[in-house]
């Protein structure tokens, strides 16, 4: 973890995803030689010394030795995984990562750090859409994360919604080279095969 104004933050790469379009765990995909799971743990590890895999596969991740979470409710989606994620971390906040986001900037994920203030979130907006499977969440949010997993209300906008959340617009990002592929999501073998090469 690492401690930002007295708060200690820890990180997590969101990997528990069905993988219903796709023929393999999206985290051993491999862009530009490297799989997307030891991508995104590299660039985490950069800044917060507890990082985790959130997975409901922990079989095929044990080589990378982060920590593996499972989900601790029976319920699918990624509020799921940062729910339970921030529940075993004993972390103040969650940096979290979804990993079929393989290009994401490192100068990102430290605007996210310097951007949390005393929020509930923070997440970008890109493009038009909003991205919370790149954020910082805080652990004062977990009952209302229980409730909503209690209530099978896990839609990521819709938790949003209902919290204090820093929204970073383009307007506020740096101007770096690559910030376009920095929210590219991998969700189809034609998306695959577009960027596996960088």
């Amino acid at each position: 973890m690492i401690s930002f104004l007295m708060m200690e933050i820890a990180g997590v790469v969101l990997a528990g995803g069905s993988n219903r379009r796709f023929p393999i765990l999206k985290g051993l995909m491999e862009v530009e030689g490297e799989r997307v799971i030891d991508r995104n743990l590299r660039l985490l590890r950069r800044f917060f010394s507890q990082v985790l895999i959130s997975t409901n596969r922990p079989d095929a991740y044990f080589y990378t030795g982060a920590q593996l979470v499972g989900d601790l409710y029976p319920s699918i989606g990624p509020l799921v995984g940062i729910c339970s994620s921030l529940i075993t971390s004993e972390a103040d906040a969650l940096c979290v990562m979804a990993c079929d986001m393989p290009f994401v900037r490192p100068e990102l994920i430290d605007i996210l750090i310097k951007s949390i203030g005393s929020g509930d979130a923070v997440i970008f907006e890109h493009s038009g859409r909003l991205h919370p499977l790149l954020g910082i969440y805080r652990a004062s949010l977990i009952p209302l994360m229980e409730q909503l997993i209690n209530q099978k209300d896990t839609e990521m906008i819709g938790f949003i919604r209902q919290i204090e959340c820093r929204i970073i617009g383009e307007a506020e990002f740096p101007k770096l080279s690559g910030l376009e592929k920095s929210f590219v999501n991998i969700n189809t073998p034609e998306e695959y095969r577009r960027y596996k090469g960088g």
